[in-house]
């Protein structure tokens, strides 16, 4: 099986597909906000500013609005993700940017970004921070911020987006995770000013699509650990099924040491494991064939698995492994955790002796 990589996970998160965030120059710094007079529910951006808000990530003006659609600056965009991220904005080391320095409000949340390899200046040394926060620079930024779990795989829809640019896969990535999409079908529009409500539903959306990736990756681990123990069922003293993992072929195997009891003692190991459904795991595909429902009919559906798997069994030459032996058999398995689907699969051989080992 190979190893989870950013783009194995399989997840669904319903995430809006339009845009939104900021922060302000003079900001009110009183307690957080439930609401703001220019946000209205109807806005696509409402939900990701107000959660926002209340975690202190963002702040409205003192007349209780939060101006949307105001161009976003460097250094606020810088301390929103800083805050984000939950990075160290204290102990920092000085980036070196000419421009900035540590007198500065937003000094902290620009070095701590800077210190992670998130953010980075201009060719002459300089970090602007009241210039305006670009599409092209908010994809970079924001991609490699929070690691989003799906590559820059597709093909460039985007005109306006040359393959050779610094941000192409970055542009890329954040519309195949749909953290963005383009202005229209075919334009991108890189130069284009980030805005406040913009900026807030970026890094909402890419905060789910973590969260996602993580549950995924911890429930996967789980399942891995339950599907690869090793483990054996005996009946009157005698070993009639065993799992093993070899590390080396990363392979499970699966040996029923006789045709009838082992067989059916299989059904308690491996993939077949009672345990996995405690996970979420809800439906499992042996190979090409049909999903197989795991938890409506247990008992049936394991017969189902075993009976696909034993479909696959041939007599070989050597029988040192087996009278009947089915080599890389493709289990995949299929569920959800905490509203976020995954999947996950392993190489298996069976073997199987017919009369007792």
């Amino acid at each position: 099986m190979k190893k989870t990589m950013r783009n194995t996970f399989l997840y669904t998160f319903i995430i809006s597909l339009a845009a939104g965030l900021s922060i302000a120059a003079s900001v009110s710094a009183h307690a957080a906000v439930t609401s703001f007079k220019d946000v209205p529910k109807s806005s696509d951006h409402h939900a990701a500013i107000l959660n926002l808000a209340e975690r202190g990530i963002i702040q409205g003006y003192e007349d209780g609005t939060f101006q949307p659609d105001a161009t976003l600056t460097r250094a606020h965009a810088s301390k929103i993700l800083a805050l984000s991220l939950k990075l160290d904005t204290r102990n920092v080391k000085d980036p070196g940017f000419k421009d900035l320095n540590k007198n500065q409000w937003y000094y902290g949340y620009v070095a701590a970004l800077a210190n992670a390899g998130y953010i980075s200046g201009f060719e002459d040394g300089t970090f602007r921070p009241n210039a305006p926060m670009t599409r092209a620079h908010a994809s970079k930024i924001i991609d490699l911020s929070y690691k989003l779990p799906l590559e820059a795989n597709s093909e460039n829809p985007f005109k306006d987006v040359s393959n050779s640019a610094w941000y192409a896969k970055h542009v890329r990535t954040l519309v195949e995770n749909k953290v963005t999409k383009g202005k229209t079908s075919i334009t991108f529009e890189p130069n284009a000013n980030v805005t406040r409500a913009q900026m807030a539903s970026f890094v909402v959306r890419s905060e789910d699509l973590v969260r996602a990736a993580n549950i995924a990756e911890e429930t996967k681990t789980k399942i891995r650990a339950i599907v690869l123990e090793n483990s054996a069922i005996e009946k009157d003293g005698k070993k009639v099924s065993q799992a093993s993992y070899d590390q080396k072929t990363d392979t499970l195997t699966m040996t029923a040491f006789n045709r009838d009891e082992g067989l059916k003692a299989i059904q308690g190991l491996g993939f077949f494991s009672d345990k996995l459904l405690a996970l979420g795991v809800s439906h499992i595909r042996i190979a090409d064939g049909p999903l197989i429902n795991v938890v409506d009919n247990r008992t049936a559906a394991k017969q189902q698995l075993q009976e696909l798997m034993t479909d696959m069994l041939k007599a070989p030459k050597d029988k040192t492994n087996g009278d009947l032996v089915a080599n890389n058999i493709k289990v995949t398995l299929f569920g959800q955790s905490e509203g976020i689907q995954f999947w996950e699969y392993f190489i298996v051989n069976l073997r199987v002796f017919v009369g007792e080992k």
